[in-house]
Parts: structure tokens; C-alpha cells; sequence
């Protein structure tokens, strides 16, 4: 895992002032203000207020309200100050869930990229088989019966972490089982998509974005279902070693697809700030799906899920 820097001091200056090389979407919005709406944000541009640096260094336009400036004032100095301390609760309190996308720059490098595999749909009656988290450098695997337990003082480390459609599976699973709580900044890949008119599950995403998944292509969420089965009568490490090489491909790929929905979207909103650029590297997946393995799984499956 990576060092837990502060990430933070890279955009925040010694006087507390936001730099002005730090053109991310965030710091030039000031809508996340309440009571601050876009006629607002356009206004202030057109005075010569373009981000939160303008607003710490500048005084109050002559022809603009001046409670509006003193929210706004007000508003980007607690922001600033969440981020510097990184106060997680306090930064998605002040900034609109709808608006939680353009911290992703502020966040990119400390994201703990999270999937979990069960042996149903329901929490109420499956439980988690496997979780995969992967932190851009690598993959951490998770697996009842016997690491599991250290899953929750592991992601409690991440001040971000991001998902395909987490918000209404994973993390309220891992939350009724677990009884954890997760206080971070959530970005769920699945509705940044949605908002694009981008729609479908995981694979089908993947395969519009160019993605393959070599040997696993065919499998799906059942066929987890069928390998952890098969595992735990078998004991053989074939089919574990099969369905953690799955679940890591989920959370591999999740991380070049939260920079296109990014980029996307900083498109879609006219938002003139320059995109994130994937960073050139090789991803290895630690485990590898055994093609007889594979072979069984796909001969012998009934999905359910269509």
C-alpha cells in the first residue's frame, strides 16, 4: 500500500492560499456554496472572480452583494481547511454529493478502488466471499475464513475510495455484515456513467471503453458464486485462485474507467480544466484464471441475474 501522504499540500500554498496551478474543477466552482446558484458563479466571473484564490486574495466586487460574498468567502475558507486537514466528513458536508465528482483530482492518488464477490444478493441471506481492493500500485485480496477480518482496518486508511455501483451493493453489504462505517469520499463509477446517459453493468461498460478481460471475459457475478462454491467443496486453490483473479480484474479496471468518467464530465459541463491523463504503467493482476477452471464454471452455469 502506499504511504499515506498528504496529498493536499501539493494544491494548498504556506499561506493557506489554494495555488493557482491547481486548475481542478472544485477550485474554480462556487456553487457548492448554499444559496450560490450558476447566474451567481457567472457573475463572478465576469467580475473577475474566477476561483477560490481570486476570493482569499481579493476584496468584495463593488457591484456585487456583499452577504453573498461574505457565504462565499466563508464557504471556500472552511473547504480549504477540510482539505488541509483532511477533514472527510466536514469536505462532503460542505460540498454538494452532486458536485463530490470534481474532487476527484484532489483525491486521484489516495483512492482505494474496492469490489466484493458473495454467495448471493441478498445481506440478509449470503455473505461476502472475497473483497478486492486495489490502490494503484497493486491488489490487496481479502478472503472469508481467512484474512477477512483485516479488511476493515485496511480501508479505514483511505480517505477515497471508488466503486461500480457500490453505493447500492457493496458497501451497504459490507456494512450489515461488517458493521463498518465508511467516512470516505465515495466515487461510484456506475452513476458518474449514469449522468452521461452511459448505462449498463461492469463488463458491458468495460467493453465500451475498449477493455478486455483475456480468459475471464465470459465470467459474471454468478460465476463467482459457482467458484466459491466449488472451493469450499473441493478445497482446491484452482478455483479460489480463478474467482480472486476475477474480483481483481474489477477493481484494476475500475481506475482507468473513474479518469474517462471524469474527463467526461468535465467535458459535458463545459468546464475548461485540463483532463486527467492515465498514468502509463503496468498493472499485474496477482492471480490468474485457470482455463479448465474456466471451462466448467461456463459449461456448467445458469445465470440468474438475467
Amino acid at each position: 500500500m502506499k504511504p499515506q501522504t498528504n496529498n493536499v499540500k501539493e494544491i494548498v500554498t504556506k499561506d493557506d492560499v489554494i495555488s493557482s496551478e491547481a486548475n481542478n474543477p472544485l477550485f474554480n466552482s462556487f456553487t457548492f456554496v448554499k444559496g450560490i446558484g450558476v447566474k451567481t458563479e457567472v457573475m463572478l466571473r465576469e467580475l473577475g472572480i474566477y476561483c477560490w484564490n481570486d476570493v482569499i486574495k481579493k476584496q468584495c466586487p463593488e457591484l456585487f452583494p456583499k452577504q453573498k460574498w461574505l457565504a462565499i468567502w466563508n464557504g471556500v475558507n472552511s473547504a480549504i481547511k477540510a482539505l488541509k486537514i483532511l477533514d472527510i466528513s466536514q469536505l462532503t458536508r460542505l460540498i454538494p454529493k452532486m458536485q463530490h465528482w470534481k474532487m476527484i483530482p484532489n483525491f486521484i492518488d489516495r483512492i482505494a478502488y474496492l469490489d466484493i464477490e458473495t454467495t448471493g444478493l441478498s445481506p440478509h441471506y449470503s455473505h461476502i466471499t472475497t473483497i478486492a481492493v486495489y490502490d494503484g500500485t497493486r491488489v490487496h485480496d481479502f478472503v472469508r475464513g481467512d484474512n477477512l477480518d483485516d479488511f476493515p482496518a485496511f480501508i479505514s486508511k483511505f480517505p477515497a475510495i471508488t466503486t461500480f455501483y457500490g453505493k447500492a451493493f457493496d458497501i451497504p453489504f459490507i456494512k450489515h455484515e461488517m458493521g463498518i462505517d465508511f467516512n470516505q469520499v465515495h466515487f461510484d463509477v456506475c452513476f458518474l456513467l449514469r449522468r452521461l446517459q452511459i448505462k449498463g453493468g461492469l463488463k458491458k461498460i468495460e467493453k465500451r471503453f475498449g477493455i478486455s478481460r483475456g480468459a475471464l471475459e465470459d465470467l459474471d457475478g454468478y460465476s463467482a458464486v459457482l467458484l466459491w462454491n466449488k472451493f469450499k467443496q473441493t478445497n482446491k486453490k484452482e478455483y479460489l485462485e480463478t474467482l480472486l483473479a476475477y474480483n481483481n480484474e474489477d477493481v484494476i479496471n475500475l481506475e482507468f474507467l473513474l479518469h474517462q468518467a471524469y474527463n467526461l464530465l468535465i467535458k459535458n459541463e463545459q468546464i475548461f480544466t485540463p483532463p486527467l491523463k492515465f498514468p502509463k504503467k503496468e498493472i499485474t493482476n496477482p492471480f490468474l484464471a485457470n482455463k479448465r477452471v474456466v471451462k466448467e464454471i461456463l459449461g456448467r452455469r445458469t445465470n440468474l441475474y438475467r
